[in-house]
């Protein structure tokens, strides 16, 4: 019998059942004969026959095809160790690097990159003895380190209310800050821009959501913040003038 007992997006506790049937049980769940529980304290998200838990709070858990920050903490003979976050590091290999063939015995790897660099990469596996592989073919900024900006660090779990529906949330404080945003999957937030300023308060309103993520009309809280500190920048002299937005639909900008 094909069943499922929750709803998507469903706060659940360990042990909760989930499903039963031909359903494929994702991260945070366990299957027990043909039933699926929770494992963890987190979201329901069912897709398709697919069922998973995200966690509410802990580390980072990788899943194959997640876009992720990551900073080098090691260049070896052949690869990089990268911090994801995650309980465990990450591996970039040489040839999941770079489009061109490397002779590593002729290569100083730290001239692709260097311990601290921050990069934006892809999972491309993870198996049962906890081995992370990351590559970085095909990202964007040609899948070079990061320059510059910082990194602000939120609960995994939230990354979909920080993009917002349609990216609405994440546009909003992009266009308002005239920041460059990335936002790892991992939860964590690449935040560049021409002014530190500007970059602070892009952190803030990141962090604003972090916190409050759970409550409704969020959107308009965070539109208000930063109309509230541009209008104070644009008083010390640090702004000329404040960005127009235009404003939403009804319905829009609150959804995940």
């Amino acid at each position: 019998m094909r069943r499922i007992f929750v709803k998507n997006r469903e706060l659940v506790v360990p042990g909760t059942l989930l499903a039963q049937g031909p359903f494929k049980s994702g991260r945070g769940t366990f299957r027990e004969g043909n039933r699926i529980y929770s494992t963890v304290v987190g979201l329901v998200e069912i897709r398709g026959d697919a069922i998973r838990v995200i966690p509410l709070e802990g580390p980072y858990i990788p899943e194959v095809g997640d876009n992720v920050l990551g900073k080098i903490t090691d260049v070896r003979f052949s690869n990089w160790s990268v911090d994801i976050g995650a309980p465990y590091e990450a591996n970039l290999r040489v040839q999941d690097a770079t489009e061109e063939r490397i002779d590593i015995l002729k290569t100083d790897l730290r001239k692709i990159f260097d311990i601290g660099d921050i990069i934006y990469a892809r999972i491309k596996a993870y198996n049962e003895i906890n081995q992370i592989d990351l590559t970085t073919r095909g990202m964007p900024f040609k899948g070079g380190p990061l320059r510059g900006g910082q990194i602000v660090k939120i609960t995994p779990s939230k990354v979909p209310r920080l993009i917002g529906k349609g990216g609405s949330m994440i546009n909003l404080i992009k266009k308002l800050t005239g920041t460059r945003i990335i936002v790892g999957q991992n939860g964590w937030v690449w935040v560049s821009g021409k002014k530190e300023e500007m970059e602070k308060l892009a952190i803030e309103a990141i962090l604003k959501v972090n916190r409050e993520s759970h409550t409704q009309g969020l959107t308009d809280r965070v539109k208000e913040l930063l109309m509230t500190r541009l209008q104070e920048l644009k008083e010390q002299g640090v702004v000329e003038e404040i960005p127009q937005i235009e404003e939403p639909n009804a319905g829009e900008g609150e959804g995940e």
